[in-house]
């Protein structure tokens, strides 16, 4: 498991642009087909949309999907908690995110047309001064625009995409099995709803793997048609604390579970006011890893799967 924290959390860990993107396409190819198997991609590209999720072993013949994020966020301006059962939470911060920069877009336009209109006026050295700091303004304006790549991405899905592999590795002889890596799933819901709108994937059990580097608590969330599917699950997780939560259909609109009809969310994170979340994506502070219960995670899952 170290060696594939390593290799996807340090190695492999830029996953933010278009180009670091395929160029992580380009190793995980190789490592995958290493192991036996085949390797497709479902994509869309379009002028503003470029999905590429990644297909590992027959999903179509297979009946347990295993699946996880591969692309990696922006980092957050704000104080950020991820909810991953609650979509409207995490699109307010985001609404408040776009906010705070169409503010400092505004606030540049201001302090650069101010700038200019006294250029001919200005000393020499307030000149070369200003210029400079026009330069640097625009600049990190384009770099809001187009997003700061957050620096560490351990929880927010280095360990997910770490876990997703040792899974592939240890049950390489098992057709039963298929993984797929989403793209465009953490910076928006594109890749998700690609793999989702699938016709011929609605029959399988599918095993989401969201933030599982580190957190207070470790659920298994789902709805109630798959309730017999956790319990099994959960009996494999020895030696760690699993909540088996059921959503209520009224419930499931919020979540990703509301668009596959069988799925387990399987998530850690910490339960506050009522409310379960992730601290710490979308900044420098996503670095720590809980090994032992990875380890524990990925031995449960296989005994599950049937690896």
């Amino acid at each position: 498991m170290k060696d594939l924290l390593m290799l996807f959390g340090v190695t492999l860990a830029k996953r933010y642009t278009n180009r670091q993107k395929r160029f992580f396409r380009s190793q995980v190819e190789p490592f995958f087909k290493k192991l036996g198997y085949t390797v497709e991609f479902q994509a869309v590209k379009k002028k503003l949309i470029h999905v590429s999720n990644i297909l590992i072993g027959d999903v179509h013949k297979a009946q347990y999907i295993v699946l996880c994020p591969y692309d990696t966020p922006s980092k957050s301006l704000l104080p950020y908690k991820y909810y991953p059962y609650n979509m409207s939470e995490n699109l307010r911060q985001e609404n408040l995110e776009l906010f705070l920069r169409s503010l400092i877009y505004v606030g540049s336009c201001f302090l650069a047309y101010f700038t200019f209109k006294q250029f001919a006026f200005l000393p020499t050295f307030w000149k070369v001064f200003s210029v400079i700091l026009s330069a640097g303004l625009i600049f990190f304006c384009y770099r809001l625009i187009v997003g700061i790549p957050n620096p560490v991405n351990f929880n927010r899905n280095s360990a997910s995409v770490a876990l997703l592999a040792a899974l592939a590795e240890r049950s390489r002889k098992n057709t039963d099995i298929a993984y797929v890596l989403l793209d465009n799933t953490v910076s928006s819901n594109t890749g998700w709803r690609l793999f989702a709108d699938d016709e011929s994937l609605k029959n399988k059990m599918i095993i989401y793997i969201d933030c599982v580097s580190y957190g207070d608590q470790l659920v298994c969330a789902h709805n109630q048609t798959t309730s017999l599917e956790a319990k099994k699950l959960v009996g494999f997780l020895t030696g760690v604390d699993v909540m088996d939560h059921v959503f209520s259909e009224e419930q499931l609109k919020g979540t990703n579970l509301q668009f596959i009809p069988k799925m387990l969310h399987v998530c850690t994170g910490t339960i506050e006011n009522h409310d379960f979340l992730v601290r710490n994506t979308r900044s420098k502070k996503d670095f720590k890893i809980d090994v032992p219960r990875l380890e524990i995670l990925c031995n449960g899952l296989q005994n599950y799967l049937g690896g």
